[in-house]
């Protein structure tokens, strides 16, 4: 019965999609086929209406994908090497973008992927008034949820090309189809009117629940229009530091905060697989879906993602039968500071890259470079798998030789961390490699800390120094946490800066961060440092050696014209867009 519904529903979208598309006919809606549904109908019955918007969801990308076309950018960061993806990665870790299909495969079909989720959206603004039933106030739901969808992959869209083309509208046969690039305040500007409009008739968190539980709420819309605005008044959009862009996103803080529907998860570890947490604002879920499916449109040259994920085999330890495919670089590793609150290792040095000797911060009195995970931020065991943390009940062993390790005497050893390390952020300890490969955690897209830190930043521009210190140190005094405060003295914007790369680590916002900071030529410019862990075996001792990886993508650059990406060339040969700097 189960799949003959799920068959149901797919034919019913089907039909939906194929009727609104054909709209330039209307003598083929009037012949009322046995076999479809005709657009009339779609908008006239309350259930169509509904799965035609949760199809809508489906549209929406999520971080765990594969591919680089997904969130998941944790490997074209400073965060992390992506062993399994680097031949794929490189063309943007080592500065080789070009606009061709050939260098953008695994990024740009999300171009593609965005304009059609957009045309979908349009089609269901343009025909929500045919609708006559008695539940109006459904119908107002629905639209605002099919607005904040739209606003979403408008936001997407801007934070990697700036300024888009804004296709509000349906085409028929005899429209222009040469539709020009929005500015980047447009386009803003826009998304801001759309959430503002679905913000009031979208429910609060504790109104979504049992069958709402997972649908769009105000917290969700309030929390994409911080993230709209926050581009728009960070340094890469806001070349003249307009102040009064900074309050706007401190009046959307606010906005959110204001709704008292959220709070600062108890549990750090725990939250990234509970999407009930307090602090979870937005997330998705996956329900009934295996694994991952690669789809490669052959019309577009580019690559495409659709279905749910597999993260714990590619992130869970080789010992354990996973890829490990994420190895979090060293250089990220010392950003965790001290439980003293001070970051222990400064850089390296050496003319040996294969031995480098770590640069000890002589105000790190408690940290041990014989035993250099002791006395660390919290969060640093419960976002990373290192050697001799306690995962699955068992200390891991990324010690050559050890069930961890590339050693090839090992199970998987082909698979082992090539850096030292793993992202664990995310993983579900339950999960074996026997059970299948598909899980079913749900992709957090908001949590409350995110916006805490947001705040903060805002605060810092205005002038309100306390009150940046204050929402920084929420976010570290947390249960679980518990890290020392911070104060305004020294370099305030650096400090905000670094809590929000470590508690948003691997979550996929660094990428976002640090571009529109105008950080990333020189943080993604980086080379990759990683650690060998070699154990004694006749005592058990263990030493660590730092070395330079130079193999795969080891070496980094991260020229200017990155900040934004080619816009595809395909769309660039068909119309009159304007191409971004550096990609002609």
């Amino acid at each position: 019965m189960k799949k003959k519904m799920k068959r149901l529903k797919q034919i019913l979208i089907s039909a939906i999609i194929i009727v609104s598309s054909s709209g330039c006919n209307n003598d083929f809606l009037d012949l009322k086929p046995q076999d479809a549904v005709s657009e009339a109908n779609v908008w006239q019955d309350l259930n169509l209406i509904e799965l035609y918007v949760n199809d809508r969801y489906n549209e929406l990308p999520h971080g765990f994908p594969q591919w680089a076309g997904g969130l998941r950018m944790t490997g074209i960061t400073d965060e992390s090497y992506h062993m399994h993806e680097a031949r794929f990665l490189d063309k943007y870790t080592q500065g080789g973008l070009t606009s061709g299909s050939l260098n953008m495969y695994y990024f740009n079909g999300f171009w593609l992927d965005a304009y059609s989720a957009i045309r979908n959206n349009n089609i269901f603004l343009e025909n929500i008034a045919l609708y006559s039933g008695e539940e109006v106030e459904r119908v107002k739901q629905l639209t605002a949820e099919i607005r904040f969808l739209r606003a979403y992959f408008y936001t997407e869209l801007i934070s990697r090309y700036g300024g888009v083309p804004l296709i509000k509208e349906t085409f028929s046969l005899d429209s222009n189809f040469d539709v020009p690039r929005a500015s980047f305040e447009e386009c803003v500007e826009f998304i801001v009117e759309e959430l503002d409009l679905a913000i009031q008739d979208l429910p609060n968190k504790n109104e979504a629940v049992e069958l709402e539980f997972g649908r769009i709420t105000k917290g969700a819309a309030i929390g994409l229009k911080i993230r709209a605005l926050l581009f728009d008044a960070s340094p890469l959009f806001n070349i003249s530091n307009d102040q009064s862009k900074w309050q706007l996103v401190s009046d959307a803080c606010e906005e959110l905060f204001n709704l008292s529907q959220y709070s600062l998860s108890t549990d750090y570890k725990g939250l990234f697989l509970n999407a009930m947490d307090p602090e979870v604002i937005f997330f998705k879920q996956f329900i009934d879906q295996y694994g991952f499916e690669l789809v490669d449109v052959l019309s577009d040259f580019y690559f495409h993602y659709r279905g749910g994920h597999s993260i714990d085999e590619w992130r869970f330890p080789n010992g354990d039968g996973g890829w490990i495919s994420e190895n979090p670089r060293q250089e990220f590793i010392d950003q965790y500071e001290t439980t003293s609150g001070v970051i222990p290792v400064l850089g390296y040095t050496g003319t040996n890259p294969n031995n480098l000797t770590p640069i000890i911060n002589p105000n790190a009195t408690n940290y041990n470079p014989g035993n250099p995970y002791q006395n660390r931020d919290p969060r640093l065991r419960y976002s990373v798998l290192y050697d001799g943390t306690v995962f699955k009940g068992r200390q891991l062993e990324f010690w050559n030789g050890g069930k961890d390790s590339r050693n090839t005497d090992v199970d998987f050893w082909w698979n082992g961390s090539v850096l030292g390390y793993g992202i664990r952020k995310s993983l579900d300890e339950s999960w074996e490699l026997n059970a299948g490969v598909a899980s079913d955690q749900p992709w957090i897209y908001m949590r409350l800390a995110e916006f805490y830190l947001t705040y903060a930043e805002a605060q810092y521009h205005l002038n309100n120094f306390s009150t940046a210190v204050e929402y920084v140190n929420r976010v570290r005094s947390r249960t679980g946490v518990n890290m020392p405060p911070i104060n305004a003295s020294g370099d305030l914007l650096a400090k905000i800066k670094h809590e929000r790369k470590i508690e948003l680590a691997f979550e996929g916002n660094r990428w976002y961060d640090a571009r529109r900071w105008m950080d990333a030529e020189n943080d993604f410019a980086k080379d990759i440092v990683g650690v060998e862990v070699v154990r004694n075996p006749s005592n058990g001792s263990k030493s660590y050696r730092y070395f330079y990886f130079e193999g795969g993508t080891g070496k980094r650059s991260f020229p200017a014209y990155h900040y934004l990406w080619p816009i595809p060339i395909e769309e660039i040969l068909k119309s009159n867009l304007e191409q971004n700097p550096g990609y002609n």
